[in-house]
Formats: structure tokens, sequence, C-alpha cells
């Protein structure tokens, strides 16, 4: 029998989604008992609301929903702000849950998105409080843990697709909102809303752009798997500036006057507008957090150092240290590879330009190429080299 989908075991076999789209546009809720649900959102360390904010020691913020939407972001103990009666957005679990980084790494295989798109939230309350209206601008797959709890939900017309973070009455706008409120701000006043009672087992689907609040009737704990994968301005963007500063006419500082800056500019307009006509949309879509690294070039990273020296039989140990952010140098790998593979770590210790991997099996014909690309991995991870944006 085919393996059961991780979606499939969160929304069981109703359809997730519409036909023909690789997303779903509408609401989704799946009711049932806890023990349904992967083993990751059985542990005990769910078991009360308390116990999970006590181990929490990442990023958090909290509030009284049901009278203000403002939040405050805190170093303070979530356990104690949940004594005090507020509710607790801990803002990622991942760290202390054994088996979220796992889970998520396989629900991004399974939606086709890039690793580190999908992210793993909690709300933590101590009863007769929530969430204010508002809405995210990313997806979300709630799933009710402990207690009881009414989500409030309508669709927002307003902006299809909304970018950028959430919003809501009384919320601050983020700048990269007003673009997309020409047509006015979203307001929920004129909004239909339908009422979702979720029980330890519920599950909830809301599409990014959807109106929610809450109302938690008891001591509550929730799960938010939050899922935001790149849209397509970003991947034009993160492809398009890198891949212009790769040209030393487009780093022209704009001394001068306008018309200098105009007959500079057109030649490099007319070129850019060809290239995007050409091909340009199979670059800028495979460029993301991680792009096989035989798509891409590659360059040694500054002050990075490769270390191999003989170990057993056949094997070498590969020692890889990167200057970290506060410039002092780190350990990134250390373990043993095969012994076959010294040849390449030599070439690319002496290698200051930037290559690709043809370039390196072209070296190493004695390397398998699948060795040649397994070793460009594990140096792009350990910061060793980086990739350049495809040209």
């Amino acid at each position: 029998m085919p393996e059961t989908s991780l979606l499939q075991q969160l929304f069981g076999a109703q359809r997730f989604t519409e036909q023909g789209a690789a997303w779903p546009s509408t609401i989704r809720v799946q009711h049932g008992p806890l023990t349904r649900l992967p083993e990751l959102f059985c542990q005990s360390l769910l078991q009360q609301p308390d116990q999970l904010a006590d181990a929490y020691r990442g990023p958090l913020s909290f509030g009284r929903g049901l009278r203000s939407p403002q939040t405050f972001d805190s170093r303070a103990n979530a356990a104690s702000l949940l004594q005090l009666g507020l509710t607790v957005f801990l803002q990622d679990v991942e760290p202390v849950l054994n088996g979220a980084t796992e889970f998520l790494r396989a629900l991004e295989r399974e939606l086709g998105v890039a690793p580190g798109c999908a992210r793993l939230s909690a709300f933590a309350s101590a009863g007769d409080d929530g969430v204010s209206c508002h809405y995210d601008a990313e997806d979300v797959i709630s799933l009710q843990l402990l207690g009881r709890k009414t989500f409030h939900v309508a669709p927002m017309s307003e902006i299809p697709l909304p970018y950028g973070a959430q919003f809501g009455p009384d919320m601050v706008a983020v700048e990269n909102l007003y673009e997309q409120a020409r047509k006015g701000f979203p307001d929920p006043d004129g909004a239909t809303f339908q009422a979702f009672d979720l029980q330890p087992g519920s599950v909830l689907y809301l599409p990014r752009g959807t109106w929610h609040r809450t109302e938690a009737q008891e001591p509550s704990l929730s799960l938010s798997i939050v899922i935001r994968p790149q849209v397509l301005a970003e991947a034009l963007l993160g492809w398009l500036q890198p891949w212009l500063l790769g040209d030393v006419r487009w780093r022209l500082p704009l001394y001068g006057s306008t018309q200098a800056h105009r007959s500079a500019l057109k030649p490099l307009l007319n070129e850019l507008a060809t290239r995007l006509s050409q091909g340009a949309e199979q670059p800028i879509l495979s460029w993301s957090t991680a792009p096989p690294v035989d798509s891409t070039h590659l360059l040694r990273v500054p002050g990075s150092r490769l270390n191999a020296v003989a170990s057993a039989q056949s094997r070498i140990r590969l020692q890889v240290s990167a200057l970290d952010q506060d410039w002092r140098s780190r350990i990134t790998f250390d373990s043993e590879i095969p012994a076959a593979l010294l040849t390449a770590i030599q070439w690319l210790q002496q290698r200051t330009t930037a290559f690709n991997l043809q370039t390196l099996a072209e070296q190493m014909p004695h390397i398998a190429p699948g060795d040649v690309r397994q070793l460009l991995e594990l140096l792009v991870k350990a910061n060793a080299l980086r990739q350049l944006v495809p040209r």
C-alpha cells in the first residue's frame, strides 16, 4: 500500500487541494482524536501548556487578544506569562520538540517548497482569551492539542494573496502593504464569519489572507504549521540583484547629471529586457535558498579552511572551518570521507576564482561525478563554498 502522506494524516481522506491547483484557496477543517495525528504532536511536552512554555527559550510575544490587538515581544519566562492569564505566542518551537525538524523537512518535500519555508509555532492561553481579528500573509495549519477553542474565520477579499506581515484593525501597516492596498486597506467589518469549534485533535487550514479571531473556552495549547514559500516577486528579486551586481556597468555610482545616468541606463535596460525574454524563467525559478550545486557556479568563502589528513584505510579525515558573524573561526564539518576525494580537496584549496561542478569533474576524471557533487554540497553546507546566482 502507498505510504500515507503527512497531509492525509492531518486532514484524513478528504482532498486537500482543489482540482488542478497546487495549493488550496479555501478553508479546510478535520476533526478526530488526537491520537490520529503524527507522533510529533502527541509527545509528553505537549500535554500541558505550562510544560512547553517552561521548556521554551526562543523568541516570544504576549498579549490579551480579546481586549486589544497589541502584542509585546518579551524575554520573560513564557510559563510565568501564562500564570498571569496572558496569551503567549512561541514563535519557533522546532528546537524543543523531538522530531519537529524531520517533520517540517518531510512536509516541505511533500509540498514542493524549499527547505526552511515551513516553521512550527505555538499559541498557549490560560483560558478566557485568544487573538484579535487579523489575517496572516502566509498559509497556516492550526492543530488543537489541549482545551477547546473557537475560530471565527472569513475570507479577506480586498487583497488576493497578500504579501508581507499580518494585518488587522488597529494594527500597524507594514511598508510593502501600501502598494497592495491601492483599492483600500482590508476591513473585516463587512466580512461574513463562520465559527469552527476545535477540540484536541482538530486541524484547521487557513489560506493566506483569511480573517480570523480566536476564543479559548479553557486553558488551551495549539501548534501552527506556518508555510511561507517564496513568491514570484521574491524569486525574481533574489536572482536579479546579484545578477546585476556581477556586471561592473550596473555598479556605476550615480554622480553627475540625470541625462548622463539615463544614457548609461538605456542600453543596460535593453540588454536586461532581452535577457528576461530569452529563457530567464528557469534560472529565476531555480534560484532559491538551496539550488542544486550543478545549476550554479561556486566560490570559496574568504577565511574558510579545508584540512585533510590520512585516517583509516581508503579514508581521510576532513575538517572544515569558517568565520562566523563575529569573525571567529568555527569548525563547521569534521568527519571521515573517501580518500579518493583528496585530489579534489587539494584542487579546491588552491582555487581562487568561481567554478562549477563540470569544471571540477573534468579535472578529476578518476572520481565519480556523484561523489564530486556530494563533496560540493557538503562544503556549501559547511560555509566553505558559496553558490552564485545562475547567469
